[in-house]
């Protein structure tokens, strides 16, 4: 292949460039080699007629060519030809080629037929064996008809020998589709013409080689890689050196040299009905063809279709069922500083429009900073009246608030958005940010009249005190809770005030009239078509079945609330992972393992505008996560620290007696899995004091005993809980149950009694953990196997679970016996073992016999073997 001259003259003859090697570059291009690699494999590709390349102006499409023809080496032969506007193009497009190629012309008549040129020059190319590539740069320009019809005829006849370059912002009106169909012709999207992040800092650093990582960054993302704008704001940057903050500020505005290029390159060409479109649709980010006839008064599809032939920047996005339309960021923000030449009140009726078509199409969020740059308070606040307070249960309203805190701070100072506040840090368990949040809104409320009913007002700050006080543990105020409550007339203000009501009258102990509460705002919810109010009522429905001890029924409505969510599209917030929590802990109590995916949701945390993470549906939520992640974890003495984490965690920061008590004995049951009696200990020593004397503590403290090998302690300690049975959690009434029956090994009676009456509970919604988690229930059950009468059914069905292990039993080791065991597998000998735990060694001889006594074993080895058969190591 015939070496391309590496600097020819530009030659202008008539408005076609001639230049076998391409015009002469007056900069360093990037090095692209993904990009010429793929215009080589399109000119080896004996199937690939023309290699077309359409990108808008600037994207580099003349560079990367010039740079792939002066590097290219080989045998073949090359034509350049840079179109302009000449009324002679047909004549300029042969005569060019034929230079070029060393085609003499031949001798035709003067009424030669159109397409008689190309006809010659494909006869001559014809005859050659030597590859030839041509390339048409700026082939939009090509207009004249009898060019055009001689290029494609040209293209269409030319051997396999001949491949075409050809470059435009847009296809020249060539039936390019015959090619394709033919499998002739390859297409190199423009979004490969885009600069990485790594090309954007190359570039720059040509102009400035000082920017820092931040700069390019901020360069790259107001950019977006266009080349031809990446070197302008590298240039702009160079020449403002001193004070590159404020130049890169003129940039996003964007800068004149900026403006420049897209007035002349892309602007100007356009018809003044294209340009005022643009302008139009510049108001919103984004625009759909709906919002744009809105905008514009109708027609968007056919300037739609405009810009669309020409290859205007308009980027697309599919979202939902709906394309959505965006401009370039410096493009945008050249067509809004020419929306000012509108005049003030065009603009605001156009931020008005697009504000009103967006809540229309339930995108509130995005309609605010339009309502805060259109006219007067009224749009405004209805505005808020109307969405505020469902954008912040929809886990929107850290936006809203730095809308209005940007905008309006007057209006952000008002007693209700205050209120929101408070409501938006209840949401996410953030009740230490909650209650100064409330106190704010108090004060507001005595210095200025909100833009809100004052009825509004009372009753928001009732639920959220209440909402607080269960949150933080503290005493729900009496005043909060009168009764019954008067209606706003806002659904979302009553439904959610109700809700927190709600959760207050749970802690009060009152689950039935907390139920009531909640029938009534998922009525109410339902009936004025609030999907996320009614989503949270049977959230707090299933917590209310749970904390009654209906396990069946907290799951099944747990799984509606999820599937009220997922029909009506809500999003994940805490309420959702709250139910997909209780749906786990459901599955977990009835044997089952839970999805990973709610294991997941339980645990998912909501990063805090200081900058610390709580749990997204509180720490609750995260203990049960926790609780679900050691029963699946290979590592239960690592995961059983954490789980006990997350339990010290919650009795310091969220204790609610009536709530946080029942997580306490599956805490301790796993620590006692993992044989750590004194941590477990010390545990339910802080949760006594925290909570008190529950019946929850009861059954952990029995459980140390049992643990301890102290079987009158145990029946002492459950005995209480069994004299009223049936009045307390089924949960507490299945292990006092259990707990009795292993205390009583030497008597049989007893021990059936418990059985039997801990299978009569459990029955009921089929609650398999509990026999699980007591150590010897299992092997009871086998032994009791056919002599429970009616519950033999249900106790089959248990000792069949699949996580029913049977293991030896023993007396209890001593902490101190533990710690020796653990250090057997070690190999070390029995002096090296004392000097670790610092006694004699006459004292751990001593504790070695105690071991080998209590496991039956009378060696190491023999004793190593019972305690991992045991699951003591």
């Amino acid at each position: 292949m015939r070496t391309p001259q590496q600097s020819v003259p530009l030659a202008a003859v008539h408005g076609v460039v001639r230049s076998p090697a391409g015009p002469r570059l007056t900069i360093r291009p990037i090095d692209r080699p993904a990009l010429r690699d793929r215009i080589d494999i399109a000119v080896s590709d004996p199937n690939t007629r023309v290699l077309m390349i359409c990108a808008p102006a600037g994207s580099g499409k003349t560079i990367l060519l010039t740079d792939w023809m002066r590097r290219h080496v080989g045998g073949a032969e090359s034509a350049w030809l840079s179109v302009s506007r000449a009324s002679t193009q047909a004549q300029l497009l042969w005569s060019t080629l034929r230079t070029q190629l060393a085609v003499p012309e031949a001798p035709h008549p003067g009424n030669a037929a159109p397409l008689a040129e190309a006809v010659q020059l494909l006869d001559a190319v014809s005859a050659r064996s030597t590859p030839v590539v041509l390339v048409i740069d700026d082939a939009h320009l090509l207009t004249d008809p009898v060019a055009l019809a001689g290029l494609e005829y040209f293209l269409t006849h030319a051997p396999d020998t001949v491949t075409a370059l050809v470059a435009g912002r847009f296809d020249p009106p060539v039936r390019w589709h015959n090619f394709e169909l033919a499998g002739q012709l390859t297409r190199m999207p423009a979004g490969l013409l885009v600069m990485s992040p790594e090309q954007v800092a190359q570039l720059c650093r040509q102009h400035l080689p000082s920017l820092t990582g931040d700069e390019l960054r901020t360069i790259a993302n107001l950019t977006r890689g266009w080349p031809a704008l990446v070197r302008i704001s590298a240039i702009h940057l160079a020449s403002h050196s001193r004070n590159r903050v404020a130049a890169l500020t003129a940039l996003a505005r964007p800068s004149q040299a900026v403006s420049d290029f897209l007035m002349r390159e892309l602007i100007e060409t356009l018809s003044p009905e294209l340009r005022l479109f643009l302008t139009y649709t510049s108001i919103p980010d984004s625009f759909t063809e709906q919002l744009a006839d809105e905008l514009t008064g109708g027609g968007a599809a056919h300037r739609m279709y405009e810009l669309d032939r020409i290859n205007f920047p308009l980027t697309h996005a599919l979202r939902g069922d709906e394309l959505w339309f965006s401009y370039h960021p410096m493009l945008r923000s050249y067509l809004r500083t020419e929306a000012h030449r509108l005049g003030i009140e065009t603009r605001r009726d156009l931020h008005v429009r697009t504000a009103t078509w967006l809540r229309h199409a339930d995108q509130p969020l995005a309609a605010l900073p339009h309502l805060l740059a259109g006219p007067g308070e009224t749009h405004l606040q209805r505005f808020l009246i109307d969405a505020a307070l469902e954008l912040v249960l929809e886990g929107r309203g850290c936006g809203l608030f730095a809308a209005l805190h940007s905008l309006r701070p007057d209006l952000a100072d008002d007693p209700y958005i205050w209120l929101l506040c408070a409501v938006n840090a209840l949401l996410y368990g953030d009740a230490a940010d909650a209650l100064p949040l409330l106190e704010v809104a108090r004060t507001r409320q005595a210095t200025r009249v909100s833009f809100v009913p004052a009825s509004w007002i009372e009753l928001l700050t009732a639920a959220t005190a209440a909402g607080a006080a269960v949150m933080a543990g503290t005493a729900v105020d009496d005043t909060t809770m009168r009764e019954p409550m008067q209606s706003t007339g806002n659904a979302d203000i009553d439904c959610y005030a109700t809700n927190q009501l709600a959760m207050a009258t749970f802690v009060r102990g009152d689950i039935a009239r907390a139920a009531e509460l909640l029938h009534s705002a998922l009525a109410v919810a339902e009936h004025s078509g609030r999907a996320r109010l009614a989503v949270q009522a049977v959230t707090r429905l299933a917590t209310a079945a749970g904390l009654a001890g209906e396990i069946t029924a907290m799951r099944e409505r747990a799984d509606r609330a999820l599937s009220l969510a997922a029909e009506h599209a809500v999003p994940g917030n805490p309420d959702t992972t709250l139910s997909l929590t209780m749906s786990a802990l459901a599955a977990y109590l009835q044997g089952e393992w839970p999805d990973p995916a709610q294991v997941r949701a339980a645990l998912t945390v909501h990063s805090r505008q200081d900058g610390s993470s709580v749990p997204a549906a509180g720490w609750h939520a995260h203990v049960v996560g926790q609780l679900l992640t050691f029963e699946s974890a290979a590592d239960k003495s690592a995961a059983a620290d954490t789980l006990r984490y997350s339990m010290l965690e919650l009795l310091d920061k969220q204790a609610v007696p009536t709530m946080s008590s029942g997580l306490v004995p599956p805490v301790v049951w796993a620590l006692l899995r993992v044989h750590e009696p004194r941590t477990a200990r010390l545990l339910v020593e802080h949760a006594r004091r925290t909570l008190g004397d529950t019946p929850d503590i009861a059954i952990a403290r029995a459980a140390l005993a049992n643990a301890a090998n102290s079987p009158a302690t145990t029946s002492a300690l459950v005995r209480p809980l069994i004299e009223k049975s049936e009045t307390i959690h089924p949960t507490n009434a299945i292990f006092a149950w259990l707990l009795y029956a292993v205390s009583h090994p030497e008597q049989p009676l007893k021990a059936r009694e418990g059985m039997a009456n801990a299978l009569r509970i459990a029955a009921r919604d089929k609650l398999v953990r509990p026999f699980l988690d007591v150590p010897q229930a299992i092997r009871l059950l086998d032994a009791l196997a056919g002599q429970l009468g009616r519950h033999d059914v249900f106790a089959d069905f248990v000792r069949r679970h699949p996580k029913a292990q049977r293991r030896t039993e023993h007396p209890a080791l001593t902490t101190t016996e533990v710690t020796v065991l653990r250090l057997l597998p070690s190999g070390r000998t029995t002096q090296h073992i004392a000097d670790d735990l610092g006694v004699s060694i006459n004292t751990v001889k001593t504790h070695l016999r105690g071991i080998y006594t209590k496991l039956g074993a009378n060696t190491r080895v023999d004793a190593l073997d019972r305690a991992r058969r045991t699951g003591l190591i």
